[in-house]
């Protein structure tokens, strides 16, 4: 049974990567700051609730290089922990004293520490203490982030030395079984067909036997030395490669849910989901000979209209992303307008409309601006909106992972693009890969069933949406089957794709909302994608402090999202019946 006490990670792991809020009022209450609800906050969405493991990590380092009066936030790389100081002193008033310390962990000596150890460096950040909040502000809005996992690999490293942590306890043997287990993965096995050389090789009836053995009493506990290879399987996954039953020479699969001319090459992971938006338009800024304000064209999930508000010219905001909205911006390009890029969600979160992609590409081409489309909430399974976009971001901690452990992301450079060539030099330059090997180890493996989760996540879903159409207590569902944008979605749909795991409703009384959403017996917190049902009242727990404000986009303060999951499609229209009663 889901919990329904506040602050429990969801799931209950140590990096999980959601937060139990179980009621509207324990919402309210944290958005509202009150006591009774953050002193039980130990963990939280990683972007916006810094993880313990870091902020111990943060205050070991304070205390080792720190100077009177300072704090310090840590950053995966010397580059980003510059940006984050660029960002402090620009935003603040006076002209502070913030400087960059760069701290490595020592490179593995032998075979056995490739196990369980890897070279690695970080960017601290040491500022004011009263200048904390800027500092996380350029945390949450960039998503340029080290996880748990890192943050608890460094902390070790740096401070405690406990060499036995991160990798299988036991005997030689036992640790090189447990290389064994990345076998399975039909897309690493292409990987290493692809010209690698594979690992040493051990006896075969010992391997049956320490297979069964690790992955029992290790669970999911892998090596670093098998994170090249898994990042390799993440990209080629991405790319729509189809990894087929058995078949492990997947070079020769020429079905591709993409299109054959996109590579692995042309796909960057990063740390988060906001991160692939954020050097998205990092890189189009670096790359522009003017500096113009972008377009986001709908309503968004919030940390990306901060992104254009606050790095960069500025942001024309068309939040209602219909087609007044792109009749008004053409007409004012016509005119003389000039801008970068647009960006937009497709579908949006948590409004589920889908732009006029064919519409908004026929402008880029026209009046040569960069487009950037966020496919988190479609996915790649059911939609194909390459074709319309120079960039493609995605947030892998969603139902590309599923499990909810591993926050992660992808940019995905379109090689048709007119963008492409400056586009790809800048990244061959600027670009650095920030996602932890440890983290792209269990990515790999969450996402090994991705094709299948999609397809029965889609399926409940119509079947949920169903239940709440015809419901006579709500007012309103928001999904893309149902919506007025239905034939842009349909556009772009792939052949077998669905319409997704997201859908958010009203009720006519709001009273009902705050009732069902209490009584309701799923898990309650951030995030969505999740191989669980999760539902949030999210216009509170996202936009509290600007609800009037977003109540002009459509955005209704009584909105309640929920991202359907795995569970037995009878049992959960079952759970969501007796919460309606």
């Amino acid at each position: 049974m889901p919990s329904q006490e506040i602050g429990i990670p969801i799931p209950n792991v140590p990096h999980a990567v959601s937060v139990t809020l179980p009621t509207w009022e324990a919402t309210v209450g944290y958005e509202e700051g009150q006591e009774w609800v953050t002193s039980k906050m130990n963990s939280g969405y990683p972007r916006f609730f810094i993880h313990q493991i870091i902020q111990k990590l943060c205050r070991k380092l304070e205390a080792k290089y720190g100077r009177e009066g300072e704090a310090c936030l840590v950053f995966p790389s010397y580059k980003v922990a510059k940006r984050c100081r660029q960002f402090i002193k620009e935003k603040s008033e006076n002209s502070p004293h913030v400087r960059v310390l760069q701290l490595s962990t020592s490179e593995p000596a032998n075979d056995y520490e490739r196990l369980t150890k890897v070279g690695t460096t970080i960017g601290v950040v040491f500022f004011p203490k009263d200048l904390f909040p800027l500092a996380k502000n350029y945390w949450q809005h960039s998503g340029e982030v080290i996880s748990s996992r890192m943050g608890e690999y460094v902390l070790k490293e740096l401070f405690e030395n406990d060499k036995d942590l991160h990798g299988l306890k036991g005997n030689w043997k036992q640790a090189l079984q447990a290389q064994k287990i990345q076998s399975r993965s039909p897309s690493i096995s292409a990987s290493r067909a692809s010209g690698r050389s594979s690992d040493s090789q051990v006896n075969e009836e010992v391997e049956k036997e320490f297979n069964t053995f690790i992955e029992q009493k290790y669970g999911r506990v892998l090596d670093f030395k098998f994170a090249k290879e898994a990042k390799r399987a993440l990209k080629r996954r991405i790319c729509g490669k189809v990894d087929k039953e058995n078949d492990h020479d997947l070079e020769d699969i020429e079905h591709s849910r993409r299109g054959k001319q996109l590579t692995p090459s042309d796909v960057y992971l990063c740390p988060s989901g906001m991160a692939s938006i954020f050097f998205a338009h990092y890189s189009l800024l670096n790359i522009s000979e003017e500096q113009q304000i972008s377009v986001c064209f709908g309503f968004p999930y919030t940390d990306t209209l901060s992104i254009l508000k606050k790095f960069g010219p500025g942001v024309k905001f068309l939040g209602m992303g219909d087609d007044e909205s792109l009749n008004e911006l053409e007409k004012e390009l016509e005119e003389g307008l000039e801008i970068m890029a647009l960006f937009c969600e497709c579908p949006s979160n948590p409004l589920l409309k889908t732009p006029n992609l064919k519409k908004i590409k026929e402008l880029g081409d026209k009046f040569g601006f960069a487009i950037v489309v966020d496919e988190t909430v479609g996915n790649f399974i059911n939609i194909h909106v390459l074709p319309y976009a120079d960039m493609v971001a995605s947030s892998l901690t969603k139902v590309f992972s599923g499990d909810s452990n591993v926050l992660a992301g992808s940019l995905i450079l379109n090689p048709s693009s007119r963008y492409y060539s400056r586009l790809k030099q800048f990244f061959d330059k600027e670009y650095e890969d920030l996602f932890w090997d440890e983290d792209a180890l269990w990515l790999e493996r969450n996402s090994r069933d991705f094709v299948d989760r999609v397809r029965i996540i889609d399926a409940t879903t119509e079947k949920v949406v169903d239940l709440l159409v015809n419901n006579s207590k709500i007012s309103r569902v928001y999904y893309p089957s149902i919506g007025p944008s239905k034939q842009y979605y349909d556009e772009i749909k792939n052949e077998n794709g669905g319409y997704g795991g997201l859908v958010s409703f009203l009720f006519h009384k709001p009273d009902d909302a705050v009732s069902f959403f209490n009584r309701v017996d799923l898990y309650k917190g951030p995030s969505l994608g999740t191989n669980f049902t999760l539902a949030c009242p999210y216009a509170i727990l996202a936009h509290y402090h600007e609800l009037d404000e977003i109540a002009q986009w459509g955005v209704d303060k009584n909105l309640i999202r929920v991202s359907i999951g795995l569970e037995d499609a009878d049992e959960l229209l079952e759970v969501f019946r007796k919460a309606l009663e």
